[in-house]
């Protein structure tokens, strides 16, 4: 493949990481604003955020962008 395919899809593959982590800390703190207003009386006070290693998709679309990197530099020597 030409190295420039192994960008576009290096790129592609660390945005969409990008959005599933942020979509998910979205919404953590959308869930967290939902026990606020039911007026339980008892609520935490900081939203239970995500940690990078908590989704497993995460993890494989960034650590599969970074192979497409590593791709990109070996194709480009040859």
């Amino acid at each position: 493949m030409k190295a420039s395919i192994y960008l576009i899809l290096a790129t592609v593959t660390f945005l969409t990481s990008g959005i599933i982590y942020t979509a998910e800390r979205a919404i953590a703190y959308y869930s967290w604003i939902g026990q606020m207003q039911a007026k339980t009386g008892s609520f935490p006070t900081e939203p239970e955020l995500p940690s990078l290693v908590t989704n497993g998709y995460v993890l494989f679309f960034l650590a599969f962008s970074i192979f497409l990197v590593v791709l990109m530099f070996l194709d480009r020597k040859k």
